[in-house]
């Protein structure tokens, strides 16, 4: 019986100590009262950390005939938006930015600027350059993350065919990588570097019937490897970035329930931080305390200089957004 106990106790606690660094988390989103880019959905945000700001490019202001696509360039330095090129890119949407740290410039990928993209460019501070017009089929909504340990650029998915495709830039070439196991065709997904695991994730995403994906996958360079974890929502259109300070990766988003809520990933478990669940189906609704409206296609990255996690733009079902935003956590 004491046996039976004692085992009993120490499963307990077992369980216990997997759920307490999502419990101990206090992350506040703070709106920031600033001029920013005009409004606009499906930007890309990259964060250069060398020179300590936040590149933004592109975006859209809609969905209809009409609708202004944007191809400027804004930085974020902690203080102000500043406009910093008008020249580069085609204006365009879908697209995605990584900041490659090796070489000290950031990556652009693909897009749509009313035809699908596969030109790769990068932007070193003071101008964009060209630097690739092969590699990855011409796509937009797709993943892409910065493999910090190997040093190269990771893609994955994307439209107009939910490809299921792996890619990656060393700076020189796009190279593919065939793997035995891989996450199914999707677009929209998020994905970011996990240096407690040196590998890139990826979680969620659209699938090609329309429904999102809940399921959480990592990539070694070598290989997919599906993680087990259970999601609070299935979602897509949403991002992802690793935060420092909590050791944990954070993604914020619209569920497929109709919930806007943060939640944090341990690398076993994916938890809802207390206090950021927007509840309903309603379009940019209020709910308690100082939150982002519900939205999808918004530009999310770390600022390490700032040590948050900056926020900006997006469509709340109806319109562009304009806001910026920052969580901070603790």
């Amino acid at each position: 019986m004491r046996k039976t106990k004692a085992s009993l106790l120490v499963f307990l606690m077992a369980v216990l100590l997997q759920f307490e660094p999502a419990l101990a988390i206090s992350c506040t989103w703070v709106q920031l009262d600033v001029e920013g880019p005009p409004a606009r959905h499906s930007p890309a945000m990259a964060y250069d950390s060398r020179r300590g700001v936040v590149v933004l490019f592109g975006g859209f202001t809609g969905r209809d005939r009409g609708a202004l696509m944007y191809g400027v360039t804004w930085e974020w330095d902690g203080e102000s938006w500043q406009l910093v090129a008008t020249t580069g890119p085609s204006p365009r949407l879908g697209h995605a930015m990584v900041f490659d740290a090796a070489r000290g410039v950031v990556v652009l990928f693909g897009g749509n600027d009313g035809t699908f993209r596969n030109e790769t460019w990068e932007w070193d501070g003071r101008e964009w350059r060209l630097v690739a017009q092969t590699g990855p089929s011409p796509r937009s909504r797709f993943g892409m993350a910065y493999d910090e340990n190997r040093g190269v650029v990771v893609l994955f998915g994307g439209i107009p065919r939910d490809t299921g495709d792996t890619w990656e830039w060393d700076g020189t070439e796009w190279k593919r990588v065939d793997t035995e196991q891989a996450p199914s065709g999707r677009s929209r997904v998020a994905m970011a570097y996990d240096p407690n695991r040196q590998a890139v994730v990826l979680f969620g995403g659209r699938l090609p019937d329309g429904q999102p994906a809940g399921d959480t996958w990592q990539w070694d360079g070598e290989r997919w490897t599906q993680l087990e974890s259970a999601s609070p929502h299935a979602r897509a259109r949403h991002g992802m970035v690793y935060e420092p300070k909590l050791g944990t990766l954070i993604s914020h988003g619209v569920a497929f329930a109709g919930n806007a809520d943060t939640i944090v990933f341990d690398g076993q478990h994916w938890e809802t931080i207390p206090g950021t669940d927007r509840a309903g189906s309603g379009r940019g609704q209020a709910a308690r305390g100082a939150l982002p409206v519900r939205r999808i296609y918004y530009g999310m990255v770390y600022d390490g200089a700032r040590e948050s996690t900056l926020l900006f733009g997006g469509w709340d079902g109806s319109a562009p957004l304009g806001d910026t935003w920052e969580l901070r956590c603790e």
